[in-house]
């Protein structure tokens, strides 16, 4: 799980990776209702997902420098990370632009694959979704933490979107 503000440090991260994975884009704004629970389990994901999926928290960083005004949380390893609503705003303004996506103003994933011989890292072709307050409500979803260790279970056997849906547990 990694901290990121851009959209350019996911794709550099991922150059460095250098491999085919799932990703996941995790929008959890520290004042969005279950963010708390779904923040506290920010150590877990992290050693949970290992090499087979890359997290990133966007509008995080955990360079106190970077954000004049920030949110502070506990980050991987009780390292601190800083939140901004701007930098927040910024990526996610950026997505929608890109995508037929538009963020539901709260907790949400959007799953991915990385495609490191492509010009372009980030594959969106079957990119997948996924509101976590909206599923939960409507029973499409048990938990947060129950998806994501589906999510993270099936990422280790599957490398691409389209496959890796047809194994976590929800109901599209």
């Amino acid at each position: 799980m990694f901290a990121v503000n851009t959209y350019e440090e996911i794709e550099k991260n991922e150059r460095l990776l250098n491999e085919k994975h799932i990703i996941t884009l995790l929008f959890v704004r520290p004042s969005s209702p279950g963010a708390k629970d779904v923040i506290n389990e920010f150590n877990y994901i992290h050693y949970n997902a290992g090499k087979y999926c890359s997290i990133y928290a966007v509008g995080y960083t955990n360079d106190e420098k970077y954000f004049k005004h920030h949110t502070t949380v506990v980050g991987i390893d009780g390292v601190p990370w800083y939140y901004n609503d701007a930098a927040f705003i910024a990526f996610k303004n950026k997505l929608e632009q890109r995508l037929k996506w538009k963020y539901s103003g709260e907790i949400e994933l959007i799953i991915l694959q990385s495609n490191p011989e492509g010009r372009k890292i980030l594959d969106f072709r079957n990119y997948l979704a996924i509101d976590v307050n909206y599923g939960i409500k409507n029973h499409y979803i048990d938990s947060f933490n129950r998806f994501m260790e589906s999510l993270i279970r099936s990422a280790r056997s599957e490398i691409e979107t389209i496959k890796l849906t047809r194994k976590i547990s929800i109901t599209i």
